[in-house]
């Protein structure tokens, strides 16, 4: 009877430290879409194995501006989150503020330098130190179509921008509603940056979005971007107006729209209906790679204790964990972000993806996405998605004038 007794208290003193050594991590974020959520399970249980807790702040919104609105609010009065989907430039911007801690102890203990390809180590540091961990790379320069409805209108999918510019009105004929767009400054960008990537090449994409050189901007080639931007937006249904992008990609799938042009997040959104719905390089753009990298960024808090701070330490390890990366990117629609990946699983659309990336990155044709603030800083971003969104839905504004706005805001957000 006494050693059955001291049995059951020595389980509760172990039960007892298990608990204590146990920490909550609150990460901000805004994945709130269906595929979004089941890669987002994938993560908090991987984190949740470490014997800690996870607890969400999602703030929804797919451009991710409110839920920065927010983080900006909470860091400022001094109540961050342990973490946060932070991307590109916003990294830097958090970092040089001083509110990111160093993350190199673990970098170094499991070689992320090793890990990682080399263009995206220096948006994860700063000053050398890193401050943030990417969990995958996605491709932006997608066109996604319902091969059904192209064969009942007799019609075959486009393969260049005059094509896609020919094809939309025989579908309007034919009774098909061309494309399902979602009206989001963010979703204009990513529809203008594709049909610009097309016409200026990587090159002269690079020299526009990423060195915002003036010439370039200012080029005959970028008003040519504008004048397909109004031919293709013609056909922007009434109802695009309030619509969030996994609606649009729900329309392909229901037989409502034949295309969507959008980031292959609509791969982790179709699920089972993968191989209804398919994918091909954004028109003109072969040979190219639009990318975003979603990553999570580790805030200084107020009190830190050594359970909390080894619960963001388990956190950033989690992310690179090689079976973590396979199965939150099948999820997501992604690549993983780590070196050397195993294809066997990959899907199709993800095959052909991670071909292309590795021979965009042979041929110096990989290219930031300015869509989701990778090649330029949020506020320039941010500037730039707000020209292309009143040139869509303005028709009085010519191509000439939007190219004048395009290069004032620039010049006023830098």
């Amino acid at each position: 009877m006494i050693s059955a007794i001291l049995r059951f208290f020595s389980l509760v003193l172990l039960f007892t430290s298990a608990t204590a050594q146990s920490s909550p991590v609150e990460v901000m974020h805004w994945w709130t879409s269906g595929g979004e959520l089941k890669a987002l399970n994938e993560l908090r249980q991987a984190v949740e194995n470490t014997n800690n807790t996870w607890v969400d702040a999602a703030i929804k919104g797919g451009g991710g501006n409110s839920a920065l609105t927010v983080l900006r609010s909470r860091a400022v009065s001094g109540n961050p989150p342990a973490a946060a989907l932070i991307k590109g430039h916003n990294i830097q911007e958090w970092a040089s503020l001083g509110f990111l801690t160093s993350l190199n102890d673990i970098a170094e203990r499991e070689n992320w330098d090793e890990k990682l390809p080399q263009f995206i180590q220096p948006i994860m540091k700063y000053k050398g130190n890193y401050v943030a961990v990417p969990i995958n790379i996605h491709r932006v320069n997608w066109l996604w179509f319902n091969p059904a409805l192209f064969q009942q209108a007799n019609l075959s999918v486009p393969k260049t921008l005059d094509q896609l510019i020919a094809v939309m009105p025989k579908l309007q004929s034919a009774g098909i509603l061309p494309f399902a767009h979602t009206s989001e400054p963010w979703a204009d960008a990513v529809l203008f940056e594709s049909i610009a990537l097309s016409v200026l090449g990587a090159e002269g994409y690079q020299r526009a979005f990423v060195d915002l050189d003036t010439t370039t901007l200012s080029s005959p080639e970028m008003h040519k971007a504008f004048g397909y931007l109004r031919q293709i937006t013609q056909y922007i249904d009434d109802n695009a107006k309030g619509r969030s992008w996994d609606q649009a990609t729900k329309m392909l799938v229901d037989d409502q729209t034949a295309m969507q042009i959008m980031g292959d997040w609509v791969l982790g959104e179709l699920g089972q209906q993968q191989q209804k719905i398919r994918c091909q390089v954004f028109p003109g753009s072969r040979g190219s790679f639009s990318y975003n990298v979603d990553s999570f960024a580790f805030f200084k808090l107020k009190s830190v204790s050594a359970n909390t701070r080894k619960a963001q330490n388990d956190f950033a390890s989690t992310i690179l964990n090689t079976d973590l990366q396979r199965r939150f990117n099948y999820e997501k629609g992604s690549l993983p972000i780590i070196k050397n990946i195993d294809e066997t699983n990959l899907s199709a659309c993800d095959k052909q993806a991670y071909q292309d990336y590795n021979l965009a990155k042979q041929q110096q044709t990989l290219v930031p996405t300015f869509a989701q603030a990778m090649a330029t800083t949020t506020y320039v971003q941010s500037a730039m998605s707000a020209v292309i969104s009143q040139f869509i839905y303005n028709a009085e504004i010519s191509n000439s004038e939007a190219v004048i706005r395009l290069n004032n805001a620039i010049k006023a957000a830098l």
